[in-house]
């Protein structure tokens, strides 16, 4: 009989030379092999994720703004998020009127007077077709850079975001047309400079 020692020096031995595989789905297999995607990364997150979260937790912006100029560390504390050690970013909602559309650079602008209106612009629309910042992936505090493999992949979601905003929300309404008209909108933006803050919408819509 085989001394059990002997018996398990044989088993580490036999094993030490074995490759174990990782078991993956076909589908698994397919996605690990393309690489990531970060177009298909955004689309999964839209709907159940992203959507609901700006939805639920935006901050009303003529309320969060009076905040940040009361106690701008407080405001930031208790509304914004960030991924580094850079300007935090916030998800706002609010009504505004749309008084200008600025495209005399490729980082279009929408001039926002807020109420009470007074026919001057507060804050600034983002429309494109160059459309700048990390507002929307920083803003929602989920989407971490430790979920990805690289400083580059985690850029790639910014612009997959930003992309979205452009075919599905700018994209969908007749932005010279809103001009004069009270709007409805659902965004975020990063406090870089607080005389020139620009939203980035994912919702816009006249207000009834």
């Amino acid at each position: 009989m085989i001394d059990k020692r002997i018996y398990l020096l044989l088993c580490v031995v036999l094993f030490s030379g074995c490759t174990f595989a990782t078991i993956r789905t076909i589908e698994e297999d397919r996605l690990a092999k393309e690489g990531f995607n970060a177009t298909n990364y955004v689309t999964g997150i839209w709907d159940s994720d992203f959507m609901p979260t700006l939805s639920e937790n935006a901050t009303e912006i003529t309320q969060l703004l009076e905040e940040i100029d009361a106690d701008e560390d407080a405001a930031t504390e208790d509304y914004g998020n960030r991924t580094s050690s850079g300007p935090f970013s916030f998800m706002v909602q609010g009504e505004a009127q749309l008084l200008a559309l600025n495209r005399e650079s490729r980082v279009g602008l929408g001039e926002l007077d807020l109420a009470p209106f007074d026919g001057e612009a507060d804050v600034f629309l983002a429309i494109g077709p160059v459309l700048r910042g990390n507002a929307l992936r920083d803003a929602v505090g989920f989407i971490e850079f430790n979920d990805f493999t690289n400083q580059v992949e985690f850029a790639q979601v910014s612009d997959a975001l930003k992309d979205r905003v452009d075919s599905d929300v700018l994209g969908a309404v007749d932005l010279d047309g809103l001009v004069g008209e009270t709007i409805q909108f659902l965004g975020a933006f990063t406090l870089d400079d607080r005389d020139e803050i620009v939203i980035m919408p994912v919702q816009l819509e006249v207000s009834q």
